[in-house]
């Protein structure tokens, strides 16, 4: 069962997606197509297909909001340890199918369609997370895959997304101000009004039963793959089936810059260079459950907060646990 939204990326959707059927049924690869639905409507598809129709692979295309989407489907059935979930990455960021090894993009399909025909099935870690109030109130309860995060990221995606909602009412600007641009400048807005507003927040943090505290933090990632923002390894270590995940706090602008820096993945720079610079930053505490909880908020309120590039209701406090290789995703012979 192949997953995508043929109206995404201004129309190329169905464009890429006739490519991908075409390069699928020339793999001897049979398969029905599903689009995705809107408001996490395609978790219920996915579930369908694989409880009632008897899927037992499962192909996200898209990026890594689709893959989220899918594998929430695929958890949530009656048959996951029977259901392999293959990747072609075509979205913005595509941080799943980066940190597997994969090139991305409609230029890569051949590739990816040879990888989901392979077949070569790798258990990987997803994460619980709960957004609480501090009387321990749930908010909102979601499964992540690639990453969570409180604070100036989670604040841009917003922007972001008000930003798209606006754009896409323009006719003709929305073919050109679109996907990385509209988030690019998302993040270049909010990092200048971070001069003016305050954006920082104490965090108080439990790590396997050991507290952290820090004060004064921008933003605060747990990530669970390599690659981060689509071109960023913020832990090179980090593996997505190692039962752990690495929270990476970020103290201000300026170790947010060394961090952007630092772990550019085409040209890393070292970090102890950096220092020597004079640009702090901060290293990675890796753990397997984390309670964290915002000891005193900015005067804007909450920080905001994302799972997989997608909002998160904010809260005073979040709970997060790893769930050790829960997940079979096809991937290359060959990944980092």
């Amino acid at each position: 069962m192949l997953f995508a939204n043929p109206t995404a990326q201004s129309g190329r959707g169905e464009e890429h997606l006739a490519r991908a059927q075409a390069l699928l049924a020339a793999a001897g690869v049979p398969h029905r197509f599903v689009a995705t639905a809107p408001e996490g409507g395609t978790v219920a598809l996915v579930t369908r297909a694989i409880d009632d129709d008897e899927a037992r692979v499962v192909l996200a295309m898209g990026g890594d909001g689709t893959f989220a989407e899918v594998a929430k489907g695929v958890l949530a059935s009656r048959h996951a340890p029977e259901v392999a979930l293959g990747v072609l990455p075509t979205g913005t960021a595509n941080d799943q199918a980066k940190s597997f090894g994969m090139d991305t993009g409609a230029d890569a399909l051949a590739t990816n369609v040879a990888i989901a025909a392979a077949g070569r099935v790798a258990a990987i870690d997803a994460g619980r997370i709960e957004s609480l109030t501090r009387d321990e109130r749930l908010l909102q309860r979601e499964l992540f895959f690639d990453s969570a995060s409180v604070g100036f990221g989670a604040s841009a995606l917003a922007t972001r997304n008000r930003d798209r909602e606006l754009v896409g009412k323009i006719p003709l600007v929305g073919l050109v101000y679109r996907d990385m641009l509209v988030y690019a400048g998302a993040v270049a807005r909010k990092f200048v009004e971070s001069y003016v507003a305050d954006v920082k927040f104490d965090l108080e943090v439990d790590i396997d039963g050991r507290p952290y505290t820090f004060a004064s933090l921008f933003d605060v990632v747990i990530k669970n793959t390599r690659v981060f923002g689509g071109e960023w390894v913020l832990d090179p270590t980090a593996r997505p089936d190692d039962g752990m995940f690495e929270l990476v706090p970020i103290r201000g602008r300026i170790d947010l810059t060394s961090k952007l820096v630092a772990s550019l993945r085409h040209l890393p720079v070292d970090g102890d260079l950096l220092r020597e610079l004079g640009l702090e930053h901060s290293e990675p505490i890796r753990g397997r459950r984390f309670v964290l909880t915002v000891a005193a908020p900015g005067s804007a309120g909450l920080p905001h907060a994302q799972i997989d590039g997608e909002e998160l209701t904010a809260g005073d406090r979040y709970r997060i646990e790893v769930l050790p290789r829960c997940l079979n995703v096809i991937i290359p012979e060959r990944r980092p």
